[in-house]
């Protein structure tokens, strides 16, 4: 087995969150784990073979969303096959965009956005680099 790492959002309304992932990402849920109050306790998608988990804020174990916490230090960078279209659609559903979509020198079209989350996403397709 490889080794492997996974972003672990926390999300205010985690629900709602799903939701987004949903329509902007194209996400697909794997699992969702609700405690007895309601709060989602841990929940699982995939943005095309991405793993991603989520849970709801859990301030009594120090697990605290972005929106909490007036920012994130966190850049999640997401390579799709078209980074115009998966960045159109995000917006569309209700993503902020920070930095267009453009080619970068190293290889790469991307845009940065910002979900309703307060998550940060550089999405990007592979491209030829520029040469020098």
């Amino acid at each position: 087995m490889a080794n492997t790492v996974a972003p672990y959002l926390c999300c205010k309304d985690a629900p709602s969150a799903l939701d987004f992932y949903k329509r902007a990402f194209e996400a697909i849920e794997t699992l969702r784990w609700p405690d007895a109050t309601g709060r989602i306790s841990h929940a699982e998608f995939k943005i095309g073979e991405a793993g991603i988990m989520l849970a709801d804020e859990h301030p009594e174990i120090g697990f605290l969303s972005p929106q909490t916490l007036g920012g994130t230090p966190v850049l999640l960078v997401l390579t799709v096959p078209d980074a115009d279209a998966f960045f159109t659609r995000a917006v569309s559903a209700g993503a902020k965009a920070i930095k267009p979509v453009v080619d970068q020198p190293y290889g790469r079209r991307s845009g940065q956005l910002e979900d309703p989350f307060g998550h940060r996403w550089d999405v990007g397709s592979p491209i030829e680099p520029a040469h020098s």
